[in-house]
């Protein structure tokens, strides 16, 4: 297939954003970006610029566009100080939503959401969760984002919108926020003495960035061959402890284990002991296997923030 789609994406000034903003306009792809940042880092790409993620704005900005694909990303509550109650409903529900139905009207060959593993109940899991998995109900930024996967797979159901919303499972790479773990944790080994952790008992996916773009690529390809309306995992599957995780990035970084501080500070009270998803799904629908080994990412890691 040649690269030669227009695309709209949203949330495109983000972590994973940026990286499959890239990867778009290298395979050849018309981008526009839906986003309330001025920001456009790569001039290729055009920007239409939003106040806020509203039914209302969102509307009007796409008054008379049309586009093939719609890759959207934007979301509130990722962030530790993201949690205005109003905002999150209204971008993970309504403005979601809301895109999909405006989508609709274009008769595009592929909706792709990003969606999260926080939309399960992942309390007490023993193993990576399947997408017949319960929902969450209690927290505020899992069911949000849960609510806007079933609205707009409703929605596109209905409308015979080609959708998928890809569930992602612990994205991590260069250019992470500063507050997640491998960021964080990079910059801490290049200061101070003892790095205070947790225990680090807690199993996560650890899935390159580079993966989660490819994976979202190679589901639009295959909604544009086969038509549907499907929920997918996006992760390895194979989880390892964040005490294991740390251990090696130290290990790449030649920083002593004896600086990680385990213990010295507490869970998070919402912490969950596994976090992952099973991909089967992703991987018998579109050929999909991750890529970039844990020890290769974060060589890369370490190299960007050299």
């Amino acid at each position: 297939m040649t690269g030669d789609r227009s695309v709209l994406v949203t949330g495109g000034n983000g972590f994973i954003g940026r990286h499959l903003v890239r990867r778009l306009l290298a395979d050849g792809h018309q981008v526009a970006l839906l986003q309330r940042s001025p920001d456009v880092f790569d001039p290729r790409s055009e920007l239409l610029r939003i106040e806020a993620f509203s039914p209302k704005l969102i509307a009007a900005a796409l008054a008379g566009r049309r586009f093939e694909w719609v890759l959207h990303l934007a979301g509130y509550g990722v962030r530790p100080l993201d949690r205005e109650i109003e905002a999150m409903f209204r971008v993970n529900v309504e403005a979601t939503r809301h895109l999909v139905e405006v989508a609709g009207a274009w008769s595009p060959r592929a909706v792709v959401i990003a969606g999260s593993g926080s939309e399960y109940d992942l309390e007490n899991i023993e193993q990576p969760v399947l997408e017949d998995h319960p929902l969450e109900s209690f927290k505020l930024y899992g069911a949000s984002k849960a609510a806007g996967t079933l609205c707009a797979t409703a929605l596109a159901r209905a409308r015979a919108i080609p959708l998928a919303v890809c569930r992602l499972f612990g994205p991590y790479g260069p250019g992470e926020p500063p507050h997640r773990l491998t960021s964080s944790l990079v910059r801490a080994l290049h200061g101070c003495d003892r790095i205070p952790l947790s225990q680090g008992l807690q199993k996560r996916d650890f899935l390159f960035v580079s993966d989660v773009v490819e994976a979202l690529v190679k589901v639009a390809r295959v909604l544009e061959a086969k038509p549907q309306q499907v929920i997918l995992n996006v992760g390895t599957g194979e989880p390892i402890s964040v005490r294991e995780f740390a251990k090696r990035v130290a290990a790449a970084a030649g920083v002593s284990r004896e600086r990680l501080g385990f213990g010295d500070k507490p869970l998070r009270p919402d912490e969950t002991k596994l976090f992952s998803g099973n991909p089967a799904k992703l991987r018998a629908l579109a050929g999909w296997r991750p890529e970039v080994s844990l020890d290769e990412g974060i060589r890369l890691c370490l190299e960007e923030d050299a």
